[in-house]
């Protein structure tokens, strides 16, 4: 295995490939890819399944029995069955051992996990098959087994026994280095079945050198206490190197210097510290008394011994705590009057100043607590519930009480305050390993907490009552008497201690600050009064403690919601209150309902008689309710019958609608507003005499504005009802005209007459036609054609007559249509033979044209496209012609007018 060259190049890799070891062995056809792909049932990820490339190196265990390691190739032919099995033997091999080192071993290490000094953590921290060579893995199902007996050897456990526990004992001196040497031997076993078989088990021998770590010892951490400094407990210096301080240290250390630790060591082989000396430097001379807590660290550290270890250090740390200092009550008695007061009972505390004038008062909410210990109630105090340093919601060192409603006794309070007042948080730990190294208890130390009990006294008073607030009375209420004694109203506790009625007590007016006689005589109420009272007693010297009770009750007037009234109303009214037409005097508490939803929110009900609903409206005061909702005096209503007349509609003021004096007779009616109501009159308001009921004769008035005036009489509450029609008639210039002629040619239409005087025109074929003759229409030679301006209100003028005459196309006065030559070269001058006007005049008219063989080459008409140098006949249709000349005859077929024709030049 460890010295086959699968891939040929001179160097072991202990790979073989599985086709050609199949090959080899059998005879008949070779196996290759074809064959099918390998497989390794085992799982044994040494085989790469594409190439058949086995890595004997990669197969932890050697065989013990033939199918330890089986591959298979399965194919389509065999099906499940496998095509090819290969069982591969694997002899043993236990591994190279490394080179010896310069301590004449194979593996040297350092026992970090064991040694005499350290039991607590006694682990096998050893892997023997760190002695062997990991070029070529050994075999994994042999055995380490230890050769010698050295009493450092413990034992061999784990997978193989493989993990090696030993402990190495501590020896003094400075060139020492306390180590054992071990001799192991692992043994992996050969196959004991054929083909191998008998095969003798495979061994490898090592040596290991372990190496002690050196170790600096337990540290044992020391609370302090300042209160124990100051009794000179602590005066005479102390040797770290002490087992109260350090255990078990190996003494080649050192201590380091460090100057934050207050000087204390200085060599490294100084151990000495005092930590009297380090209090007064901590205080500084009673600058710094409160100091709170301060730590002071000290590390002793040893140097390894061998290359294969690190150096170790312990730190030995002193925590120095101000301790508290005791507190009392500031006076006694202390007393108090039931009232409503807050106290604090800090205040009340007398903390310690000492000879230098520092004064130590602890007032922080962390670490103190207050606790009720004796009394009729707590008064309200709020405790620190949860750990002392950590502050409860609600907590505060004040102490804060409340005596309002106190009963009279003695209560009795405590103040706490938790050592870690001074030094708070605190993680610092003290242990001390004398008693149990591998579980040191934690030392508790610190200072102790100190406390002070605060005794009250809450003197007796004159009951006065209990606050009875917010009763509610009607003014018809049998209890509302005059004069009314307050003394009944006022509440006591369990409705049954009695309230003082003696001449140390007295009634006040909370409204006016007046002292008042009792019993009270209320006046008229008006909705609703509320009264204040209070009252208040003493009991006189020495002490004159004081009590009162506040009275509040309002007494509710019983409304009124009127006197009901009839209403008549016009739609035309103006909106008017129902709230004023109602008779006897109604409260404005109320609110309205009435017909089709209508409703208010106060008493206000504006009724619109041009919008609202006629019916009946009901106007209802409410229930006068006390503060809790409860009904005090009980609300009604009354009926409003409101009945509406509707009033016609004459419109609204219209016009000035403008009409022409060409429109003759207008009917004012037309131009009434669209709301106006019919049958009533019609009045000239600028007597034009030209008005006879609605017909207005516009043709008799001059052009300007007139007003006519509506009017129409409805319900005799609604009175004559009138609107105002304005008409403004507007008279325009006859247009100034001359008779025209035109030539044929043109094809001149009514646009073509020329007229003036006017912003627009009208044409008709009559004086009296009322069709308007199109722009477009073809003049007609010895037609009468009429024609009246319109302004831009589109009025009319009289109408002018004008008269056309339109001359023949063959006139010699008129220029011809028909060119003597076209040139269709595209340069858009000349390009088609122009018809001028014509086709508008002989709309019916056919035009040829022929070539100078006498071959038609065009035929058209007013549906034809103009003649452009191409042919549209049949057989040539699309033909470009050629330059030259061609001949035309334009048949007008007008049934009058003779066909012209003619010769022109075609050129390209």
């Amino acid at each position: 295995m460890t010295t086959i060259d699968g891939d040929g190049d001179g160097v072991p890799d202990g790979i073989i490939n599985l086709y050609d070891a199949f090959n080899a062995v059998h005879g008949g056809t070779p196996i290759s890819l074809a064959t099918g792909l390998w497989h390794d049932p085992g799982g044994n990820f040494a085989l790469d399944e594409t190439t058949g490339d086995l890595s004997l190196w990669n197969l932890r265990n050697s065989s013990i029995s033939a199918t330890d390691y089986q591959f298979t190739i399965n194919n389509a032919s065999c099906g499940s069955v496998p095509a090819v099995t290969i069982n591969l033997v694997l002899g043993a091999f236990s591994g190279y051992a490394k080179g010896l080192n310069a301590g004449g071993t194979n593996l040297e290490v350092c026992d970090v996990g064991s040694t005499p000094r350290n039991i607590c953590t006694l682990i096998a921290d050893i892997d023997l098959f760190e002695s062997l060579e990991s070029t070529v893995n050994p075999h994994r199902n042999g055995v380490w087994k230890y050769n010698g007996s050295s009493p450092n050897f413990i034992s061999l456990t784990g997978q193989n026994l493989s993990t090696l526990s030993v402990t190495i004992p501590y020896e003094k001196g400075q060139n020492l280095v306390d180590r054992d040497v071990f001799e192991f031997t692992y043994t992996v076993p050969g196959m004991a079945v054929p083909p191998c078989a008998p095969s003798a088990p495979v061994e490898t021998t090592v040596t290991v050198s372990v190496v002690r770590k050196v170790f600096s010892g337990y540290p044992q951490n020391k609370r302090i206490c300042e209160r124990d400094i100051l009794y000179g407990n602590y005066n005479l210096d102390i040797n770290l190197n002490d087992d109260k301080y350090l255990l078990l240290e190996d003494y080649e250390g050192q201590w380091e210097l460090d100057p934050l630790s207050f000087n204390q060591i200085t060599s490294v082989n100084d151990s000495l510290i005092n930590i009297r000396d380090i209090y007064d430097q901590i205080i500084d001379g009673g600058a710094n008394q409160r100091f709170g807590c301060v730590q002071a660290d000290y590390t002793y550290s040893v140097k390894k011994r061998s290359g294969v270890c690190q150096d170790t250090a312990s730190t030995v740390s002193f925590k120095i705590y101000e301790h508290i200092r005791p507190f009392k009550q500031r006076t006694r008695p202390f007393e108090r009057c039931a009232a409503n007061v807050k106290v604090d009972l800090f205040d009340e505390l007398e903390f310690t100043t000492d000879v230098n004038g520092v004064e130590y008062i602890y007032d922080s909410n962390s670490c103190t607590n207050w606790n009720f210990i004796f009394g009729p109630s707590n008064l309200g105090l709020a405790s620190n519930t949860g750990s002392i340093c950590e502050t409860s919601v609600g907590y505060s060192s004040s102490g804060t009480i409340n005596l309002l409603n106190a009963d009279p006794g003695t209560y009795v309070f405590e103040y706490v305050v938790h050592e870690n007042y001074n030094c708070n948080p605190d993680s610092f730990e003290a242990l001390d390993y004398a008693s149990d190294r591998c579980n040191p208890p934690p030392v508790l130390g610190g200072c102790g907490n100190e406390s002070a009990f605060v005794t009250l006294t809450i003197l007796p008073k004159n009951y006065a009552g209990e606050d009875t607030l917010g009763l509610s009375f009607c003014e018809t209420n049998i209890t509302i008497t005059n004069p009314l004694d307050l003394f009944t109203l006022l509440t006591t506790k369990n409705n049954t201690t009695p309230i003082y009625r003696g001449p140390l007590g007295e009634w006040v007016d909370n409204n006016t600050g007046n002292v008042i006689a009792n019993p009270v005589t209320l006046p008229n109420i008006n909705n609703q009064q509320t009264f204040n009272y209070t009252y208040r007693t003493t009991t006189g010297p020495p002490n004159n403690c004081e009590d009162e009770a506040d009275l509040s009750f309002t007494v509710y007037e019983a409304y009124q919601s009127g006197i009901s009234t009839p209403i008549d109303v016009c739609n035309t009214n103006p909106i008017f209150n129902l709230f004023d037409r109602l008779g006897g005097a109604p409260n404005t508490t109320g609110t309205w309902s009435g017909p089709s939803g209508f409703s208010t929110t106060d008493h206000n009900a504006m009724f619109d008689p041009a919008s609202s609903v006629a019916g009946d409206y009901i106007y209802t005061v409410p229930d006068n309710r006390d503060s809790t909702g409860t009904v005090v005096c009980s609300g009604n209503s009354v009926t409003v019958t409101v009945v509406i007349h509707q009033s016609p509609s004459a419109g609204n003021d219209s016009g000035p609608y403008g009409v022409c004096r060409s429109d003759l007779e207008i009917d004012l009616v037309d131009y009434l507003d669209a709301t106006a109501d019919l049958g009533g009159t019609f009045r000239d308001l600028d007597i034009t005499n030209a008005l006879t009921g609605s017909l207005l004769d516009v043709s008799q008035l001059v052009a300007g504005t007139y007003r006519f005036e509506y009017g129409i009489q409805g319900h005799t509450s609604c009175g004559l009802i009138t609107s105002i029609i304005l008409i403004e008639v507007a008279e325009v210039d006859v247009p100034t005209v001359v008779n025209q002629s035109f030539c044929a040619i043109q094809g001149a239409t009514i646009s073509d007459l020329l007229v003036s005087n006017g912003i627009d025109f009208n044409w008709y074929d009559t004086a009296t036609s009322t069709n308007r003759l199109p722009l477009g229409t073809v003049l007609i030679s010895g037609e009468d054609y009429y024609v009246a301006a319109i302004d831009s209100e589109n009025c009319e003028s009289e109408r002018v007559q004008i008269i056309a005459s339109v001359l023949p196309i063959d006139d010699p006065s008129c220029e011809s249509c028909f060119k003597d030559g076209i040139s269709v070269n595209g340069d858009g001058e000349n390009d088609v033979f122009d018809l001028c006007g014509l086709p508008r005049v002989f709309p019916n008219f056919e035009l040829k044209i022929f070539n100078r063989y006498g071959s038609t080459v065009y035929k058209g008409d007013r549906n034809t496209p103009l003649f452009e140098g191409k042919s549209n006949v049949a057989l040539t249709v699309g033909d470009k012609l050629a330059s030259g000349v061609y001949f035309y005859i334009f048949d007008p077929r007008d049934g009058a007018t003779s066909p012209i024709q003619g010769n022109f030049y075609l050129s390209r």
